[in-house]
């Protein structure tokens, strides 16, 4: 390939190639164990073990809060005056996303260069390997680019489960954290929440110590035990509020649950700078002493943001209409999406029109996150849904479609029926407007959009305000959407 082929398109390009649409769980594919026990070989023959050990890493799993975790990290450590790089996953937009230092997804250039890099090692030193599959590329890509950077922090959250992860090369973290822990993804991690909390456990290395939010029984036991067998301290960490002004704290992510996550943040922080020794740890610990957070953890708490996540973004044409953001996609996190939906909507007025726009990846149960949201808005009297949106997103994990495109809505139907049994179910409690809020499939996310814009114009100057939520690809769409398709 000529030097002037190998541009950032063209990586994005040649990455698309390692998506195999194959799951983990499908009969006949190569063992989780297998595929994790080569990435090693893959770390070993890219020269990049001894990079990878001199990584000071805060290493985070969990199934709900992890990513806005690490974002919470990221903003006190930059807080404090560390350079940092944050590997997260999903993106939403761009895949450089994926890939921030101090803040900022990396450059095309640097993305490109560290790409190109790695594609032609595994191809020249791993050819009896193959190239390994999406996100171990990815995570191999990320610990390419900041080791070359020679960030002072790495930030890596988890993709899935914890025990088999990529990320799970980091033979020896800073700190560990593990937010809370609930049903997600049990065709891998095993039907109960003490096989889900083991597999997250998988993390925990002997000597460093693991902090974790307040967790169900089962899930507690499962983590304890393995923090024993593994010789890892396991910590509760301490309430955002029982810090001296803590309850005055407002932490950059809305909602009640982020400040669990920031109470595990704040820990991960104070074991890092205790472990790496940082010049800033004894002023901290001063702070700490009097019961007090530290003015940058404060400040670094204060500004994170986390796109998607509880995000409010206003129409940029129609004047009267609000998209409420959050990518939740577990039962937990539906409901804290409702709830925070509810209590934002409320705030800026009670005559407002409300709509949700959903859509969930197949290998969900749609019950499982409309009854919670359900639930919400059946005990929030004066916030009502007006209607429920069904539509296809244009992002897959093969790629993205052009904006606009129609698709097909078979699943959309199956979710906007369940949602109507749903409904239905609450007829006698959520009034007569039961009619009115049964499922609309659309079969792109321009017609939905379309649809949402010709409302907030029909009912204006009143407020719209919708909730998109369900899947971080759709809340992905809708953000570009906004930004990039919007006449």
């Amino acid at each position: 390939m000529r030097d002037d082929d190998r541009t950032y398109d063209a990586a994005v390009r040649e990455l698309a190639k390692t998506i195999t649409g194959k799951k983990r769980a499908d009969p006949g594919a190569v063992t989780w164990e297998a595929q994790f026990a080569q990435l090693e070989t893959y770390v070993s023959r890219l020269d990049l073990r001894g990079r990878v050990d001199a990584l000071d890493v805060v290493h985070v799993a969990g199934t709900k809060g992890k990513g806005s975790t690490c974002a919470m990290v990221e903003g006190m450590l930059r807080a404090s005056g560390t350079r940092v790089g944050t590997f997260t996953s999903p993106h939403l937009m761009d895949v450089r996303e994926r890939f921030r230092i101090d803040g900022a997804m990396v450059d095309e250039e640097t993305f490109a260069r560290e790409f190109w890099w790695t594609r032609d090692a595994i191809a020249a030193r791993c050819g009896d390997l193959g190239m390994p599959a999406y996100f171990r590329f990815l995570t191999l890509l990320g610990l390419r680019i900041f080791s070359s950077a020679g960030v002072e922090a790495c930030v890596l959250e988890v993709g899935l489960g914890g025990r088999l992860d990529a990320t799970n090369v980091v033979r020896a973290p800073a700190a560990c954290g593990i937010t809370s822990l609930g049903m997600d993804h049990v065709d891998i991690l095993g039907d109960t929440l003490g096989k889900i909390a083991t597999e997250k456990a998988g993390i925990m290395k002997p000597g460093v110590r693991t902090f974790t939010a307040p967790q169900k029984p089962e899930a507690m036991v499962a983590l304890e035990r393995r923090a024993a067998e593994v010789g890892s301290p396991l910590v509760v960490a301490r309430d955002l509020d029982s810090y001296e002004g803590g309850s005055e704290i407002e932490v950059g992510l809305a909602g009640p649950h982020q400040r669990v996550n920031a109470a595990v943040a704040v820990e991960l922080v104070r074991e890092w700078a205790n472990a790496t020794n940082q010049p800033w740890a004894e002023e901290m610990e001063a702070s700490f002493a009097r019961n007090e957070l530290p003015e940058s953890f404060r400040v670094g708490l204060e500004k994170t943001t986390w796109p998607g996540r509880s995000q409010v973004m206003h129409d940029p044409d129609v004047m009267n209409l609000t998209f409420y953001l959050d990518g939740a996609h577990t039962i937990e996190s539906m409901r804290h999406s409702a709830e925070w939906f509810t209590s934002t909507a409320r705030a800026v007025t009670a005559a407002e029109h409300n709509i949700m726009l959903f859509n969930c990846m197949d290998d969900r149960k749609p019950e499982d996150l409309l009854e919670p949201v359900a639930d919400v808005f059946h005990t929030t009297s004066n916030v009502q849904l007006e209607r429920a949106i069904f539509s296809p997103p244009d992002s897959t994990t093969s790629g993205l479609d052009k904006c606009g495109d129609a698709k097909a809505t078979s699943w959309q139907d199956r979710c906007a029926r369940t949602w109507d049994d749903i409904i239905v179910k609450r007829a006698n409690v959520l009034a007569e407007k039961a009619q009115d809020t049964r499922g609309v499939v659309v079969s792109s996310i321009h017609q939905a959009l379309s649809l949402i814009r010709h409302r907030a114009r029909e009912v204006a100057p009143a407020r719209v305000n919708v909730l998109v939520t369900g899947s971080l690809y759709l809340v992905g769409d809708v953000l570009r959407h906004l930004k990039k398709c919007v006449k």
